[in-house]
């Protein structure tokens, strides 16, 4: 039966009602088919279980009859899977658990016979759940189900599932037992040797193991295996992959996988193994790799990955700590080994440094002690100086040389009964002189001995001398002590001190080799460090022992204890025969000068002028400080000090001019000097030079590091320290230069009077800026952040991408007036701003970019009053405009009223008419001038550029300007070729420029005066100069003379009129061709010169045609038109109307756009005249509607306005006006017009 998503519920019994799906399915279920028969044959035995089972929510399962027919719950589903239900519904149980049933169907057999329960713990099963039988184990009960004879007809099973509590306690057992056991190996071969067999105890989670180690350079190498040899597994497993790259790695063993794999559960073959790196707790890389093999009965789900992911973890961590092991033992092994080494170079070396210092002392103390001929004091001293270092060397060579031979057994100690009474009573003593001229008390207590003390008295005398040392130079105040008695069967040397101490911590380590307590206040940071450590050793070749007492500030105590008598000494060594007490050797001569050098001598006064300045000389060895004092005082003012507490002292009482220090000295080295300094402001830039003996590239490193402005390796030559410390001292006169420099570009960034700012990197981080600057912005962090978080409000404002474009091109950028909305305060709404910047962009040496320098002023007041300026211009060019149309309109009826009266004839007023005409043109002209000067300022001006020759221009100009000319009586001279003086111009802008220039020349000169244009060509130019003796110009006028409203020239009558506004449009038309006029004059009474330059037409010359010949008349037929004139002006429209009447045209006149809609279709015009400015409806919409009527298609219309910009004409265009005409209009030229489109 296929799975039901919803079965039936319709009519289920009682017995089948439950939650889940099975009462259904039971209930759908074909019975009638199974031993059970249908369900109502059931016994109510049968069914009592059943409905029991179903209502259970434990996993249960029942069988009934003699095939154990099998029925189950809901919670039974997870046990049979998805595979088997419900294909089990209804079927044997044999059939059902075939793959188990050898396990439970005898345990259900005893039920059916014998009618008792059976129970089962923890029984491993392997259920076919899917494509493969899986591991599980279970705890269940079978008990019998007794029908109502009391027979057993079925059996009831109850069950558990605890695989994953057993898989669990399974795999943290190979868990513990794999860290227990490998983490015990010291060798990488034992830990995998052990892991692997570890692994092979549970083969039932890995079938099989394989470890691989990582190669140096080749594949990875197979180490151990559970099982034989797998048929090129690296290759199968893809080792070396996994390890390069460190991911896991899950591999598929298809059927017919390589030989050497075992058999898997329940005889499964295995189906996939797990590679896993072998990396262990925090590796950087993997080690090796761990292939695993996947139970054949188990499918690899997250619980099983993890348990072989742990065992791969375990197994690298055992790995890497036994390489740790391995790599421990052969460290240790090569420290044994370089320790022998450096005991047989120490060996080697010192006494190979003993010859040449033999030599070299030898003729030294020759010279000091050759009376016959004594050295002068200067070279004395100096062999003085050579003497004491050259024994401090051999000091320091013996010493080692001897250590070296007691650590390598070699040393052959000659034990005699010394008396040690006084031979340790001067060796102590020698040291009084230097104890006393420190300051402090020496106390010698040497007891007389009453047995006899075998010792070898080259060695005792370097176990007290250098106790003593030691003592002296960690002791600056108090006393030393030194005591030897007989205490039981020992003798005893005690030396005592009330010096600095030494902490407990450091106790167990002050007789180790080269061991130094650092920190440790001193008389001198020099010394081997192995003096305590030979100490002890010789002590030691005396069969005696050494100890400390110590505890810091108080002082220390160290006690020497030797056996009495000589049993304990080697026989072969030891003689028997009494000795006395040597002399002091040379040796002991060495300690005890060594000594007397650390004490701190009274340094020689200094001279008080020094022409470099003042050097402080720090180091704890006393000859090196007066040698370089002797060096350098000629040119220095030269203090020293004894080490780096000394000279902070110092350098707090008087700053140096330069400082020379060593690195290793007592309280403060050289190192913790050179901090201290660089930590304070006032002397971080003092120039400072380490000496030190430490050579090489690493330690000078390390000290230029720090903060040295210098590193010399000690031995140096004078030569070059003097060379080192001019050269510091030149830089730091550099420095100091720069300084001053630096200071005073800073003043004048801060106190500059604009805004100043420093931007760095591609970010612009605000590396500086001014008071200025801050002021400006307003209060808000700048340094350290970036353009964008400084200024948040200037995105998308243009100004980042800017920068941006001035840091990567390297070019400057200047902006003038620019607008930017900029948040003034934090609490504040942003603000329009105007600045005047200038972005420079910083170069570094290779001239790349690296910043961008910003100076800024902020010019919002003026750009405010720009703004206002310019809104005060728009208003009085509009108010012009405005005021051109409104005079236009009065003006159109006069106009046309004169000429009515001219065209009619007669005498009346001939005169008067002739004053009105005269001043009407005049009225006309200054309106015209207005409306020009207005789209000049506006940009509204459209040239309407052709080629045409200066000639035809000039005769053009002439004639507009002949009127004034001709009543003025003046003499006009042409000097104007016909041709070759082409130009690209708009023909009417480009006269009417030369006729303002004539009828200014005109007005301003008296009557019967003297005017000239001539025209000429120079270079690509087309010079037009219009000359004149009139009243002349001012100087101071030259420059203003072309201003508007401008009337530079007074003499004559103020009757001449005019808004000076004539030679301000020729400017500005002569501007807009690309060419310029300019003004000339000596004086007033002088006369004027106005000359205009244009560019001449590059193109090909005109032919030469007659001015006036392109202008032919159109002809005009007989006959009028129907003319329809439309204006809310009535006296313009009845004169205009009258006038048409007069050229012959039937004309229809009214005063509305209403009116006009009315009358067409009655009148059908063939012209329509219409104004623009109508009240309601106006002139354009007037146009639309009169071509929308019927039959007006043919109807041509003009506007008639006295709005004449640009703008209204190709307002005119766009709604249907074939012409733009501005009042007041002209009869003839319009009868021009009219005529023409009757042609058309």
């Amino acid at each position: 039966m296929p799975p039901m998503s919803t079965p039936p519920t319709a009519g289920i019994p009682l017995f089948l009602s439950a939650p889940g799906e099975l009462g259904a399915r039971i209930w759908a279920h074909e019975w009638e088919r199974t031993p059970l028969g249908p369900i109502a044959g059931w016994p109510h035995s049968l069914k009592t279980v059943i409905n029991l089972m179903l209502n259970s929510p434990q996993p249960m399962w029942m069988g009934w009859g003699e095939q154990v027919t099998f029925l189950y719950n809901d919670a039974y589903i997870d046990v049979l899977s998805m595979a088997k239900h419900p294909w089990a519904l209804g079927r044997p149980a044999a059939e059902v658990w075939a793959e188990i049933w050898d396990i439970c169907g005898p345990l259900a057999d005893r039920v059916f016979t014998q009618g008792e329960s059976t129970m089962a713990d923890n029984v491993r099963l392997f259920m076919r759940r899917g494509d493969f039988l899986e591991e599980t184990f279970y705890a269940f009960s079978y008990s019998p189900v007794r029908d109502e004879s009391g027979a057993v007809a079925g059996l009831f099973c109850a069950n558990l599932d605890v695989t994953t509590r057993y898989l669990n306690a399974r795999r943290m057992r190979t868990l513990s037992d794999l860290s227990a056991r490998t983490l015990q190996e010291k060798t990488v071969q034992g830990a995998c040797a052990i892991a692997l067999a570890t692994i092979a105890d549970n083969p039932d989670d890995v079938p099989f193991a394989q470890l691989y180690l990582a190669g140096d350079t080749g594949p990875a190498q197979l180490l151990h295996a559970t099982h034989g040899d797998i048929d090129d597994a690296g290759a199968l497993f893809a080792v070396d992959a996994v390890i390069a790259g460190g991911a896991p790695r899950t591999v598929a063993l298809a059927t017919g996988a390589p030989a050497g794999l075992p058999v898997g559960l329940a005889q499964q073959p295995l189906r996939e193994a797990l590679v896993l790196p072998l990396q262990g707790s925090g590796a950087a890389g993997a080690v090796g790799a761990l292939v695993l093999g996947v139970s054949s009965a188990r499918k690899l789900d997250a619980d099983y990955r993890s348990f072989l992911e742990l065992i791969a973890t375990q197994a690298g961590n055992a790995i890497r700590q036994a390489r740790a092991a391995e790599d421990e033992r052969l460290r240790a092994d090569k420290l044994a080994a370089l320790d022998q080494a450096k005991t047989q170079f120490f060996s080697n070396v010192s006494h190979e440094f003993r010859t040449p210092l033999t030599l070299l002392l030898g003729p030294v103390r020759d010279a000091l002690e050759d009376d016959a001929a004594p050295l002068p004091p200067a070279q004395r001293e100096r062999l003085l100086l050579m003497q004491r270092n050259a024994l401090r060397l051999q000091k320091l060579v013996n010493t080692l040389l001897e250590f070296s031979r007691v650590q390598a057994g070699r040393a052959q100690a000659r034990f005699v009964a010394a008396d040690l009474v006084t031979l340790t009573s001067d060796l102590a003593s020698s040291f009084r002189s230097a104890i006393e001229g420190a300051g402090m008390r020496l106390e010698v207590d040497c007891r007389p001995l009453v047995a006899q003390v075998y010792v070898d008295p080259a060695m005792w005398e370097k176990i007290v001398l250098n106790l003593l040392s030691n003592a002296f130079k960690f002791t600056f105040e108090g006393e030393i002590r030194v005591r030897q008695y007989i205490a039981g069967d020992k003798l005893r040397l005690e030396v005592a001190d009330t010096g600095t101490g030494i902490a407990r911590d450091q106790l167990a380590h002050l007789f180790d080799r080269f061991h130094r307590v650092e920190g440790a206040r001193s008389r001198t940071h020099e010394g081997s460090g192995i003096g305590l450590a030979l100490v002890h050793d010789l002590v030691a070749l005396h069969g005696g022992q050494i100890g400390v007492e110590s505890e810091p500030g108080r002082g220390s105590l160290f006690r020497v204890t030797v056996p009495l008598g000589c049993a304990h000494l080697p026989a072969a060594q030891v003689d028997a025969a009494p000795a006395a007490a040597p002399p002091l050797s040379a040796a002991a001569e060495a300690y005890v000068s060594e000594a007397e050098g650390w004490v701190q001598q009274q340094p020689a006064p200094a001279p008080d002028q020094a022409s470099h300045g003042r050097l402080l000389v720090v180091d704890d060895n006393a000859d090196m400080r007066d040698y370089l004092q002797r060096l350098l005082r000629g040119q220095w003012q030269v203090e020293v000090c004894n080490n780096g507490v000394e000279a902070l002292a110092a350098v707090a009482r008087h700053a140096p001019d330069l400082i020379l220090s060593d690195v290793m000295m007592p309280q403060l080295d050289g190192f913790g000097l050179l901090a201290a300094l660089r930590a304070q402001p006032a002397t971080r830039d003092i120039p400072f030079m380490l000496l030190s003996a430490r050579a090489g590239e690493e330690a000078r490193l390390e000290g230029l590091q720090a903060g040295a402005d210098d590193y010399l390796v000690k031995p140096f030559s004078a030569r070059e320290l003097a060379a080192r410390i001019e050269v510091l001292r030149l830089r730091q006169r550099v420095r100091l230069v720069e300084a001053a420099t630096t200071r005073r570009l800073q003043s004048v960034f801060s106190q500059a009077p604009v805004a100043i700012c420093i931007l760095s990197g591609p970010e612009h981080v605000f590396e500086q800026a001014n008071d200025y600057y801050q002021r400006m912005v307003g209060p808000r962090p700048l340094i350290g952040l970036t353009i964008r978080q400084a200024f948040p409000e200037l995105a998308s404002q243009g100004i980042y991408e800017l920068l941006d474009g001035v840091l990567h091109s390297g070019q400057p950028y200047v902006g003038r007036s620019l607008q930017i909305s900029l948040r003034r305060a934090p609490d504040q709404e942003p603000s329009e701003c105007w600045f005047d910047f200038v972005y420079q962009p910083l170069l570094d040496d290779d001239d790349r970019p690296y910043g961008v320098a910003v100076v800024a002023f902020e010019v919002t007041e003026l750009a405010s009053a720009k703004r206002a300026a310019e809104a005060a211009n728009r208003a009085k060019d509009e108010f012009l405009a405005m005021l051109g149309h409104e005079l236009r309109n009065p003006l159109a009826p006069i106009v046309t009223a004169l000429q009515l009266m001219r065209m009619r004839g007669g005498d009346f007023a001939v005169k008067e008419r002739a004053v009105i005409e005269r001043q009407t043109n005049h009225l006309v002209a200054l309106v015209d001038d207005l409306l020009d000067v207005s789209r000049v300022a506006e940009g509204k001006i459209q040239l309407s550029r052709q080629v045409l020759e200066m000639a035809d221009v000039i005769a053009r100009a002439i004639e507009t300007a002949s009127p004034l000319i001709e009543q003025k009586r003046h003499v006009l001279t042409l000097e104007v070729p016909s041709s070759g003086l082409a130009v690209q111009a708009d023909p009417v802008r480009c006269a009417q420029v030369l006729a303002n220039l004539l009828t200014n020349a005109a007005k301003y000169t008296e009557a019967g005066g003297r005017l000239s244009v001539t025209a000429r060509r120079d270079g690509g130019e087309v010079v037009v100069e219009v000359r004149d003796n009139g009243i002349g110009i001012a100087p101071e006028m030259i420059g203003v003379v072309f201003d508007r409203f401008t009337q530079a020239r007074q003499a004559l009558s103020r009757s001449q009129g005019g808004l000076g506004l004539g030679l301000a449009i020729a400017r500005s038309m002569m501007a807009l061709h690309g060419g310029s006029v300019a003004a000339a004059s000596d004086g007033p009474g002088c006369g004027s010169t106005f000359t205009v330059r244009m560019p001449a037409w590059q193109g090909q010359e005109l032919a030469g045609v007659p001015a006036g010949a392109a202008a032919a008349a159109v002809a005009v037929p007989p006959g009028g038109l129907a003319i329809l004139v439309v204006d809310d002006n009535e006296d313009a429209a009845r004169a205009l109307g009258e006038g048409l009447e007069l050229l012959g045209h039937t004309v229809k006149v009214v005063y509305s756009a209403p009116a006009a809609l009315a009358e067409a279709p009655r009148f059908r015009p063939q012209v329509g005249l219409l104004d623009i400015g109508l009240p309601g409806m106006d002139g354009y919409e007037l146009a639309l509607r009169l071509r929308e009527q019927p039959g007006a298609g043919a109807l041509r219309l003009f506007a008639v306005t006295g709005y004449g910009q640009d703008a209204d004409r190709q307002k005119a265009h766009d709604a249907g006006f074939e012409r733009h005409l501005t009042k007041p209009l002209d009869l003839a030229r319009l009868d021009e017009l009219l005529q023409g489109a009757r042609v058309a």
